[in-house]
C-alpha cells in the first residue's frame, strides 16, 4: 500500500547562483531539501502517522505490509535518517525572483518589473513568496492574468 508524504510549506530555504558569465552554463541550484530540521521533524510524525493508519481495522483487512523505511525503523532518530535518505522534491519551486527592492535582495518590482532593466517583467512561479498549498498552475495563471493587466495599464 503505496503512501506519499509531502510538506506542502516547508521551511528548508534553497538556492539558484549564476557561476558563469556564458549564458549556457548552468546555474548552481541548491534546494537545500530538509535543511532546515523542523521539515525532518514533520516528515517523521508524518511516518508515524502513516503508521497508525495502516493500524486501523479498515486498512488492515487489505494486508499492507511496510517496505520502507521498514518495520525496524521504530525511533524517531531512525526515522529521521531513512527521511534524510530518501527525500525527493515534488518539483513545484517558487521564491527565486523575490518581489522586493532591490536593497533587500529583490528582482522585481510590485509590477513585475525586473530591477535595473527596460521592458522585462518576470510572469511565472518564481515571484510567489511561498510554495501555495496547491498544485502550481492556477496560480501562475493568475500571475499571468495580472501581469497582463499590468502590461496594458503601462501602454495607456
Amino acid at each position: 500500500m503505496p503512501f506519499s508524504f509531502s510538506i506542502q510549506h516547508p521551511f528548508s530555504r534553497g538556492f539558484i547562483e549564476i557561476n558563469s558569465t556564458d549564458p549556457f552554463v548552468q546555474p548552481v541550484v541548491d534546494l537545500r531539501t530538509a535543511s532546515n530540521p523542523v521539515d525532518l521533524d514533520l516528515f517523521v510524525e508524518a511516518l508515524k502517522f502513516g503508521r497508525k493508519v495502516v493500524k486501523t481495522p479498515a486498512i488492515q483487512v487489505l494486508g499492507p505490509t511496510e517496505l520502507q523505511p521498514g518495520n525496524d525503523k521504530v525511533t524517531d532518530n531512525e526515522l529521521r535518517e531513512y527521511v534524510r535518505g530518501s527525500i525527493r522534491t515534488m518539483f513545484h519551486p517558487v521564491g527565486t525572483s523575490g518581489m522586493m527592492p532591490k536593497t533587500l535582495g529583490g528582482v522585481v518590482d510590485s509590477k513585475l518589473r525586473v530591477h535595473g532593466v527596460s521592458n522585462l517583467r518576470v510572469v511565472d512561479a518564481s515571484i510567489i513568496p511561498l510554495i501555495p498549498a496547491s498544485h502550481l498552475q492556477s496560480t501562475v495563471y493568475a500571475i499571468a492574468e495580472k501581469a497582463s493587466d499590468l502590461i496594458k495599464e503601462d501602454q495607456y
